[in-house]
């Protein structure tokens, strides 16, 4: 997996179990393991906590956190109705245009990573920026100040967060056919809002989040993401 960025490839070790729920990481011990300098490490550790896969410990150290699968299907259902009403809400406001060339450049960028008809690696990281930046971009040009508060403490949660993808746990095949039909659902959440549709944006998103829900309960059918 040379082709990953350090911050996807330590989300690959939480997700995997190599990296273990309540263990301790440095920077220096992870540089040592990946065998790279301190300081990508440096900048992926705090990333990796507002993802909700760490959590701080002490001044300046972090351990693994440990998560559950109800806490996970809580937060991805919270975050799926609040996400539809920032969707409603928007597509209801007479003025969108700097919204909707917002969004459709996220769409743009996204279609460019599936004309290829299959993913690398590196799309990974390419797919998540994109997705986190049109989640964002709905909810903050929707002027809900509660929405996005809130929105930003459940991302806090591991797998919540839009910019939390990791290829390597479902093989490049399954993903992209997860990822494609998943920013299909952008298409259409995207015209929603242009039309002014704020139900079918609404709905559109609770759909959406359904979708990543059952990505990630497939991944682990049988048993908690982690335990405590």
């Amino acid at each position: 997996m040379e082709m990953l960025s350090p911050i996807q490839r330590l989300r690959e070790m939480i997700l995997s179990g190599e990296l273990q729920a309540g263990e301790r990481v440095t920077e220096t011990g992870l540089a040592e393991r990946l065998k790279i300098s301190r300081t990508p490490i440096r900048n992926a550790l705090p990333a990796l906590a507002a993802e909700g896969f760490l959590e701080s410990v002490g001044k300046r150290g972090y351990s693994v956190k440990a998560f559950s699968e109800e806490e996970c299907r809580a937060a991805l259902n919270l975050r799926a109705t609040l996400e539809g009403y920032a969707g409603r809400v928007l597509a209801e406001k007479d003025n969108r245009n700097e919204a909707l060339k917002v969004l459709q450049d996220c769409l743009d960028e996204g279609d460019k990573l599936f004309q290829k008809r299959h993913l690398e690696p590196e799309d990974e990281e390419l797919y998540g920026q994109m997705n986190a930046r049109f989640h964002n971009a709905v909810v903050e040009y929707s002027g809900s100040e509660l929405a996005k508060m809130f929105i930003d403490r459940l991302n806090s949660v591991p797998f919540v967060a839009p910019s939390a993808i990791a290829f390597d746990q479902f093989g490049l095949d399954k993903a992209y056919d997860h990822l494609f039909r998943a920013h299909g659902q952008h298409h259409a959440i995207g015209n929603a809002i242009r039309e002014g549709d704020g139900q079918r944006a609404e709905f559109l998103f609770r759909e959406h989040g359904h979708a990543q829900m059952l990505s990630i309960f497939t991944r682990y059918p049988d048993e908690d993401l982690k335990t405590e």
